[in-house]
């Protein structure tokens, strides 16, 4: 017999197998065995709780029971488990029976029995409504001496009022030092340049005394050579207004094609500011095997013995601001 017209017509790639695919879940009801525990209703009872049980057992034993409406301190449960005193944190193994504890969380009591700050030096049924003398005289803080001008519990005198318009209310560290610590800083990692700053002053303290050259004008103001390394911030101030220029000059366009160097003064911060470039230029060109607060050390002492190529830019500076002064207009 042919096989039917309707195989004929299909091809050998429609003839394939079928892959063996898993059965579909079932969606019959679970049976009695694996039915899912049920939600209690209300009216179930709940067993009772671990301390309710402790007090009910204490009852038929005759030991302590357990405060239900408080609860069990951690410490009291130690007690009376010795197995769990063996896997107990140190803290609470001091606190056991037969442990010394090496420190008191409690404060000292005083002389009359009362702990510090707590009913101290007041008599029994002690009120708000006691006189002010009273406290006055029970208070033990108020009989320290006070200073004029010195609030109580404060360090320094409170400062004149009305404050001037150019105080600033948080300085926290010398002018020169935040000046110092701004220009050395690189890509706005101010702590990166106060550690370095840090590192610079702890240098300057193990320098030793400067040997001044009688060449080289240091400020009148500089205090003596022999106390510079005890005062690394003095060590540094001095340093930097000794080789700061006292004008800088500019490029003017002049008749004839010229051009005229005249001299500007300076103010004490564009001084120092100079001052500083010139000194972290010198120390750039040190050698390299050294750190960035060792070779500003070393620069900074150099300063001070007339050794640094600083000198010789404040002294160009000066040459030809003397030449150029000629050149200044006086506006009347």
């Amino acid at each position: 017999m042919p096989p039917p017209r309707s195989l004929l017509l299909l091809r050998s790639q429609c003839l394939r197998p079928a892959p063996i695919r898993a059965p579909l879940l079932s969606l019959r009801p679970f049976s009695d065995k694996s039915a899912p525990p049920q939600r209690p209703s209300e009216n179930t009872p709940y067993p009772p709780h671990v301390s309710e049980e402790a007090a009910a057992t204490a009852k038929f034993t005759g030991s302590t029971p357990p405060e239900i409406d408080q609860g069990t301190p951690v410490e009291e449960v130690l007690k009376r488990d010795p197995e769990a005193q063996k896997s107990a944190p140190q803290v609470l193994k001091k606190d056991l029976p037969g442990s010394k504890r090496s420190y008191s969380t409690m404060p000292p009591k005083g002389p009359g029995g009362y702990y510090e700050g707590q009913n101290e030096g007041y008599p029994e049924g002690y009120s708000e409504g006691y006189p002010e003398e009273h406290h006055m005289e029970a208070n033990p803080v108020d009989n320290v001496e006070v200073h004029a001008g010195i609030p109580h519990g404060a360090k320094y005198p409170l400062p004149d009022l009305p404050l001037p318009p150019t105080a600033r209310l948080k300085k926290r560290y010398p002018p020169i030092v935040e000046q110092f610590t701004n220009m050395i800083m690189k890509e706005g990692k101010k702590a990166r340049a106060q550690s370095v700053m840090n590192e610079i002053l702890a240098l300057l303290r193990t320098k030793p005394v400067p040997q001044l050259n009688p060449l080289i004008p240091i400020i009148p103001s500089a205090p003596p050579a022999a106390s510079l390394p005890g005062d690394p911030v003095a060590f540094l101030q001095t340093a930097i207004d000794s080789v700061a220029p006292l004008v800088k000059i500019i490029s003017q366009k002049a008749s004839g094609g010229f051009r005229d160097q005249v001299p500007m003064p300076l103010g004490l911060r564009a001084r120092r500011r100079t001052a500083i470039v010139w000194i972290i230029q010198a120390a750039d060109k040190r050698k390299a095997k050294q750190g960035l607060a060792e070779r500003l050390a070393d620069e900074i002492l150099a300063v001070m013995e007339g050794r640094s190529k600083a000198w010789d830019q404040r002294m160009q500076v000066h040459r030809t601001g003397t030449a150029g002064r000629a050149n200044v207009k006086v506006r009347m």
